[in-house]
């Protein structure tokens, strides 16, 4: 369910020193047999809106909602 995946995701993050949320993802889709499609049903909001924060961090997706950034 998308609770005890949320779950899983953020104790693994938490857990592990340096594991990202897109890689704690992946690496239960993988563990579980799951196939990557799976995963959009998965997110919860709050998970997604941390991938997609993260994403943004790595510039692999454009920045919609805030402003140009500065990197200070």
């Amino acid at each position: 369910t998308k609770k005890r995946f949320s779950l899983a995701v953020e104790e693994l993050v938490a857990s592990r020193n340096g594991v990202t949320y897109i890689d704690a993802a992946v690496k239960i889709i993988t563990d579980r047999g799951l196939d990557y499609s799976a995963l959009k049903r998965l997110l919860t909001p709050s998970l997604k809106q941390k991938i997609e924060d993260e994403a943004v961090g790595l510039n692999l997706l454009k920045n919609k909602k805030r402003g140009n950034k500065l990197p200070i």
